[in-house]
C-alpha cells in the first residue's frame, strides 16, 4: 500500500467486479443430470429446442463445454478476444450445423439470449456512479474491460447511468486484445493523452489488471471485495480497496455526496 499521496492525471477502470457488480446468486436455476446450478443454460436450452429441435440439447451442452475449454486455452495463450457470437457459432458447427448465414444468425440469437440474462443480474450501483462522476470532474477517465460482447457492456453502463463519466471506453470484443496484453492499456492511455506514470488503474483481477497495468508502468488500485490474499508472484498493488467509492481518499475527492 502506497503511504505517500501521488498526483494522477487519469484513472482507468475495469468493468466487471469493479465498476459493475455481477450477482451470480440471481442467475436462474438450471438442472442437468441431477445437478442444480445457476446459469444461463436454461435460456439457451429454450432457444436450441425451439430453433433446432433435431439437435439433442445434450449434444449442444457437450459441444459448448468443449468449445469453452478450447477458446479459453487460446485466449489465455494469445491474449486475443473471441466474440460471444463467434463462440456460439463454433458450438453450432460442432453439433453439425453448416457454415451458413442461418447458422451465424442463430449464433447471434444465442449470444443475445445469454447476454440478456447476464445483463439482468449485473448492475452499476448508484454509489459507484457517484464516484465516477466525481472522478470525471477532475481526471481523464477510461473504461478498459475484458468482455466478449461489447454491446452488452455498453448497454449496462448506459442503462445504469455510468456511461457519461468515461472519456473513452475500450472493450476487448471491439479492441481485439485482452488484458493483460499491453496494447489494450497503452491504446487507452494514448487516447487519454497521458503517460503510464500519470495514470492509476483500478481493477479486481490480480492477473489481468494488476499484472497487466503494472507491466506498462501504471499504479494499481486493487478492488479486493472479499479480503482475499494476494496470489503468489503478483505485484503488490499501490492501494487496496473493498469497492471503488473508497477511492475518494486516494484521489483526493472527499467531500459532500453529489445530489
Amino acid at each position: 500500500m502506497r503511504e505517500t499521496e501521488k498526483s494522477y492525471r487519469a484513472v482507468l477502470f475495469d468493468l466487471f467486479g469493479t465498476v459493475a457488480l455481477f450477482a451470480q446468486e440471481r442467475l436462474p436455476l438450471f438442472e442437468w443430470q441431477g445437478k442444480t446450478t445457476r446459469s444461463t443454460m436454461g435460456q439457451l436450452r429454450t432457444v436450441i429446442e425451439e430453433k433446432i429441435p433435431a439437435i439433442p440439447f445434450a449434444r449442444f451442452f457437450t459441444a459448448m463445454s468443449a468449445v469453452n475449454q478450447e477458446l479459453g486455452v487460446l485466449r489465455n495463450r494469445d491474449m486475443r478476444e473471441f466474440s460471444s457470437t463467434y463462440r456460439f457459432n463454433r458450438v453450432l458447427l460442432h453439433v453439425g450445423l453448416p457454415e451458413a448465414t442461418a447458422t451465424r444468425q442463430l449464433a447471434r440469437e444465442l449470444a443475445d439470449a445469454h447476454m440478456e440474462v447476464l445483463a439482468g443480474v449485473t448492475t452499476v450501483p448508484p454509489d459507484h456512479v457517484n464516484l465516477l462522476a466525481r472522478v470525471f470532474s477532475r481526471y481523464r477517465v477510461a473504461l478498459v474491460s475484458n468482455f466478449d460482447h461489447a454491446a452488452t457492456a455498453r448497454r449496462i453502463i448506459e442503462r445504469d447511468g455510468a456511461f457519461p463519466y468515461f472519456h473513452h471506453v475500450v472493450i476487448s470484443d471491439e479492441h481485439g486484445w485482452r488484458k493483460p496484453h499491453p496494447r489494450i492499456f497503452t491504446d487507452a492511455l494514448n487516447v487519454l493523452q497521458v503517460s503510464p506514470s500519470e495514470a492509476l488503474f483500478v481493477g479486481d483481477s490480480p492477473y489481468d489488471d494488476i499484472v497487466g497495468a503494472r507491466q506498462v508502468g501504471m499504479d494499481i488500485a486493487w478492488v479486493n471485495a472479499l479480503d482475499a490474499p494476494l496470489p503468489e508472484h503478483i505485484p503488490v498493488p499501490d492501494y487496496t480497496v473493498h469497492a471503488i467509492p473508497e477511492l475518494r481518499h486516494v484521489l483526493n475527492i472527499s467531500g459532500p455526496e453529489r445530489a
